[in-house]
């Protein structure tokens, strides 16, 4: 009994402490599907009209709709309704007489849900004028909540989608009724689901419906997507103002598009004759801004013949002094010559500069020169281009391959080219950015070759025929599809087609200028043909000429049996004519006035760039001699100007170079003014020391074999 009473006391104890710690324990549980479950039988409840104890009134045109709803759920989903229905509660308490009728609460009250940067502009959602009424008696139990004051009547079924959307979370947002769900979610104090609807915009931005977008971004304080919108009209401003909805634009918008020097425009005088079209689609109510928005258009980049006959004549500027004084004030810039201001007029000098600058995003008219070989037969990465506007050479980035005899094609935004002389090359494509200014490399051709056709029809990218180095040449034809970014087969053409010249009619429609090989032994076995080939059916057809649309095309008929037109690269043209109207210009009889005062020595180059601009041509480099290790490359650049009828020769590139192409771009003024400077890609760098490497070792063997023969002959 001893030891059984010496063992009670700790037996005892780890009983009881086993004891504590059983009452200690405790395990959490949670339910995940019962929070949800329980918001969708409250929504079911809701539908049915079980337990409800508000009622929600909505004015769709002339018929009022009714919602209803629980105020506990309404009130814990939004901050709005817990507002509005705490001052229904106090209202209601003790001491109140009869029914109350309470207004929403001021917007500062509510301006926790809403970003403090913006508040709705003129003609947007207001919070409403809800009205909650309560039975006399002043008990809590039921009561109708009237909204009014919509921008836009709210669909039924929208209205009750977000209704759901407080008890469950869930909505279907769609792009029919996004714009209700919006207003819906901002009035409401909603901020997740008004933060989705800016998402779900910024995903289906497009240059249809920027405009309207960012209106509503900058109504429901959406910052993100109304930089992205802006960003986009920005970018596409010269396409945006010809959409209709740019008519409807506020006052206070048009202003700060026409004041903003980053929006990309094609003129001033295109800005000029939009804002005309805004102002006369309400003359009545916008007339009175005309002077203040006439104020921003920079008049100086407006040609003086356009200034004196279109812009001073106009009803809107004639009928303004202030407007005439602006007109006077940029004729008489134009007539001032800065190259005779002395070293005191500094000032005046600025004040010039600044009235004659361009927007830093005005598309300004360049002639691209990219690729070709130098006089030592050295690649060229290095891009220039023709200043139109300001007579003079600027350099643009590189090109990543070394192009010589390559083909080159343009879109509103890109410029392609592709194939080449060296073979480890002649695969490579690049395409020219010309909003971003850099050039990035695409899906290669399926074949190494140079000289072929090139031509951009219907949003793809045709390539027909050419000529390799070991072969003959190619009858192939394949298409890029820039979306894929991949190349497809088509059937072949019914010849072999090489130095292949196209122009494009009802995009639709390649007319071609090439020559294929024939058994005669006369010239160099080479016959020069004219074919037309059909996209859409993949039928040639042989025809005499190109059709005579232009000088462009006369241009090239002219020579079409020369040295100079089969060695030269032309760029292709595309026209807006029906294929019946083309067939009508093809002819034989080719007049040869535009070659009068063409300088002898120009027919006489080979490996020319050739291009257009409007009526205009451009001859670019080349070279003179027979022999290509004897060749002499040029810099001239020449310009048949149409309204003079004249060729007149350019400032000289800064680089000679032969077997370029070239091709009119419009390009923003930002990468133009100064001097821009470009680095070499790296891999270009390599492949240049790696040719001249190669080079040096020619020129070595060509002296050893000179050295040999004329030992020999002694």
């Amino acid at each position: 009994m001893a030891a059984a009473a010496d063992s009670d006391p700790m037996e005892s104890s780890c009983e009881a402490e086993d004891e504590d710690s059983l009452e200690e324990e405790a395990e959490e549980f949670s339910s995940c599907p019962h929070c949800s479950e329980l918001a969708q039988r409250q929504s079911e409840q809701r539908k049915a009209g079980h337990f409800t104890d508000l009622t929600l009134m909505f004015s769709i045109g002339a018929r009022l709709h009714s919602v209803a709803a629980h105020r506990s759920v309404l009130s814990a989903a939004s901050t709005f309704f817990s507002e509005l229905l705490s001052a229904q509660g106090s209202a209601s308490s003790p001491g109140a007489s009869g029914a109350p009728e309470l207004r929403t609460p001021s917007s500062g009250a509510l301006s926790s849900g809403i970003p403090s940067s913006g508040a709705p502009s003129s003609g947007a959602p207001s919070s409403g004028t809800p009205e909650l009424r309560t039975p006399s008696s002043g008990a809590l139990s039921s009561g109708t909540l009237e909204l009014r004051a919509w921008s836009s009547a709210p669909d039924l079924s929208t209205v009750e989608a977000v209704i759901d959307y407080m008890y469950t979370g869930h909505i279907s947002v769609t792009v029919r009724n996004v714009n209700q769900v919006l207003e819906l979610a901002h009035r409401f104090l909603l901020v997740d689901l008004k933060a989705f609807c800016g998402e779900f915009m910024m995903r289906r931005l497009t240059l249809k419906n920027c405009v309207p977008v960012h209106s509503l971004a900058l109504t429901y304080s959406l910052e993100r997507l109304s930089n992205k919108a802006t960003a986009l009209i920005r970018k596409h401003f010269h396409k945006v103002i010809h959409d209709k909805e740019f008519q409807t634009l506020p006052f206070h918008l048009v202003r700060s598009w026409m004041a903003d020097s980053e929006i990309t425009i094609n003129s001033e005088q295109e800005l000029f004759q939009v804002l005309v079209d805004w102002v006369n689609h309400d003359k009545e109510e916008r007339e009175e801004h005309f002077e203040e928005l006439f104020g921003l258009i920079r008049l100086t980049q407006i040609s003086p013949v356009y200034l004196s006959r279109v812009v001073r004549s106009q009803s809107l500027v004639s009928s303004n002094s202030t407007c005439l004084q602006l007109v006077s004030e940029a004729l008489e810039v134009h007539a001032v010559s800065l190259e005779h201001l002395t070293l005191a007029d500094v000032g005046l000098y600025s004040s010039y500069v600044m009235k004659l600058g361009p927007r830093l995003c005005q598309n300004m008219d360049v002639i691209l020169v990219v690729g070709g070989v130098s006089e030592n037969g050295e690649h060229l990465s290095e891009c220039v281009g023709y200043f139109v506007a300001e007579d003079r050479w600027v350099n643009l980035p590189h090109i990543h391959n070394h192009h010589d005899g390559h083909a080159i094609a343009v879109t509103d935004r890109y410029v392609y080219i592709a194939g080449s002389m060296e073979p480890g090359f002649a695969k490579a494509v690049e395409r020219y950015d010309l909003y971003e200014n850099f050039w990035e490399p695409l899906c290669t051709l399926s074949t190494r070759k140079h000289s072929f056709g090139f031509a951009f029809v219907n949003n793809v990218l045709y390539s027909i025929g050419g000529h390799g180095n070991f072969s003959p040449g190619f009858k192939e034809v394949d298409v890029y599809n820039p979306e894929q970014d991949q190349w497809n087969s088509l059937e072949s053409a019914p010849q072999i087609l090489r130095d292949v010249k196209t122009v494009v009619v009802d995009d639709r429609y390649v007319y071609m200028m090439a020559r294929t090989p024939i058994d005669l032994d006369e010239d160099d076995g080479l016959r020069t043909v004219g074919i037309c080939f059909d996209t859409e059916t993949n039928r040639w057809q042989e025809v005499a000429s190109l059709p005579l649309l232009d000088n462009y095309c006369t241009f090239q008929m002219a020579l079409s049996c020369s040295n100079f037109y089969n060695t030269s690269s032309f760029c292709p043209q595309s026209y807006k004519v029906s294929n019946e109207e083309a067939q009508q210009k093809i002819s034989t009889s080719v007049p040869e006035d535009i070659l009068d005062s063409l300088p002898p020595e120009v027919l006489l180059l080979e490996g020319a760039s050739v291009c257009y601009f409007a009526e205009d041509i451009f001859v670019i480099g080349g070279w003179k001699g027979s022999n290509f290790m004897d060749k002499q490359c040029r810099k001239e650049a020449y310009r048949y100007c149409a309204e003079r009828k004249r060729w007149m020769l350019l400032p000289p590139m800064p680089q000679s170079r032969c077997r370029a192409a070239a091709c009119h771009i419009r390009v923003p003024y930002k990468y133009l003014q100064g001097h821009q400077q470009y680095p070499t890609p790296q891999n270009f760098t390599r492949h240049r020391d790696r040719f001249q490497h190669l080079r040096n070792l020619q020129r070595r063997t060509l002296t050893l074999r000179r050295q040999l023969q004329a030992q020999i002959e002694c």
